[in-house]
């Protein structure tokens, strides 16, 4: 597990490294400070192995606590786009659970603090950090345009070396333990990681709505804009529920590796 920690560091650290040579590239920040409005509409999904390392961080940090209390109360607050207490979902067993999944995705992302910054960022999962550098997000983005950009262009970093890390890296995770690649919301992810009795007894007494309990297998694909137009068709409720509404960005930023 340490090795998997080390790499989901080191990946990240190449996300950093990728937003900098954008940043440069198109002369602006990525993001705008205190915006928050994609976070306001999407609750990202974690793979398990990165809650994992995010309950380990956030305890070095002395942040554990406070993480795991926002996490609870998103899991147990009534909420009127997940309505279905069915316990813990074996597939999608309705079309009524697929649709409430998908509605919780696209709702505010209870890591979002009240200045609108995130309160998990250095360990904020990969789909997250892929958002605006590798996978463009102009539908809901609305930082000013760059160098090279146009109103139906946005730059992003391609990052083919990055894309097949983070695949080798899905790979290797599956090879020792297949929990480690599967994923949920984020919420979910962490309060399971960090609070394995209490989160288990509370999926027992029926307690979490079962769209906020869905789990799906990481898919690489999404964080990387090429292939979610590729995908734009829709395969799944996952691609469904993550893609973007327009489709005009191309890529002009150049390739950081």
């Amino acid at each position: 597990m340490i090795r998997a920690f080390l790499d989901i560091r080191e990946i990240h650290k190449v996300f950093d490294a990728a937003e900098d040579v954008l940043k440069q590239d198109i002369g602006i920040p990525i993001c705008l400070p205190n915006c928050g409005l994609c976070c306001m509409q999407n609750v990202p999904k974690w793979m398990t192995i990165e809650a994992i390392n995010a309950v380990s961080v956030l305890t070095g940090m002395g942040k554990l606590r406070g993480i795991v209390s926002i996490a609870e109360g998103w899991l147990l607050e009534k909420d009127k786009n997940a309505t279905l207490y069915e316990g813990m979902p074996r597939g999608w067993a309705s079309p009524k659970l697929r649709d409430e999944w998908q509605a919780v995705s696209r709702s505010q992302c209870p890591f979002m603090g009240p200045d609108k910054g995130c309160l998990i960022y250095e360990v904020r999962p990969f789909a997250c950090r892929a958002f605006g550098v590798t996978r463009d997000n102009s539908d809901i983005c609305p930082r000013p345009l760059g160098r090279g950009e146009s109103l139906s262009q946005r730059c992003y970093i391609p990052a083919d070396r990055l894309r097949d890390r983070i695949e080798d890296f899905r790979e290797e995770c599956e090879g020792k333990n297949k929990a480690w690649i599967i994923s949920a919301f984020a919420p979910t992810a962490f309060y399971r990681a960090a609070e394995e009795e209490r989160f288990r007894q509370l999926v027992l007494d029926n307690k979490i709505p079962s769209a906020k309990l869905v789990a799906i297998e990481f898919e690489v694909s999404l964080m990387w804009q090429p292939q979610v137009d590729s995908l734009r068709g829709g395969v799944s409720p996952d691609l469904v529920a993550a893609m973007p509404r327009n489709g005009n960005s191309v890529i002009v930023g150049r390739q950081s590796q």
